[in-house]
């Protein structure tokens, strides 16, 4: 877990955003983006190196993330990265769901599973798999395929 942040109730905030969700079941589906800062997974092929660092983005704090969340009209929220499960996500999602906002995981799964899920996209990792049994509560498997050792 990224130090400091042990409790959540401040959070390395990478950017946030309101947009359209591009991938997935959600497709095409409206959303609030929330990119938690910190991932030490490392892949190659990773399209958000910038939010590695989880120290290059300053804490900020989850009412105001809720509050920004709350603008939009969507009713749901994307937590993803880095690796959001680097950070405690309970309080972050307790409050979004008290204001009837869905909460919507991206996460490798590399980290013990945090906060209350109304839907948990998985994507494992070859080198930083799985721990505990968020496979088994995972709504939806993303498998990124860069060779194909990936494949087995």
């Amino acid at each position: 877990m990224v130090n400091n942040l042990e409790d959540g109730k401040m959070l390395p905030l990478v950017e946030e955003f309101y947009t359209i969700q591009g991938e997935g079941y959600h497709m095409g589906k409206a959303a609030y983006f929330i990119r938690i800062g910190g991932c030490d997974v490392g892949c190659s092929w990773c399209d958000t190196k910038y939010s590695w660092d989880a120290n290059l983005h300053p804490p900020v704090a989850a009412e105001q993330i809720l509050e920004n969340a709350s603008v939009y009209p969507a009713g749901a929220v994307v937590v993803t990265g880095g690796e959001p499960l680097m950070v405690n996500l309970d309080y972050l999602t307790g409050l979004l769901r008290q204001r009837g906002i869905k909460t919507f995981l991206e996460t490798s799964g590399a980290y013990p599973l945090t906060g209350k899920w109304d839907w948990i996209c998985l994507s494992p990792k070859r080198n930083a798999p799985p721990v505990g049994d968020i496979h088994r509560q995972a709504d939806e498997l993303k498998v990124i395929v860069a060779s194909g050792e990936d494949i087995p």
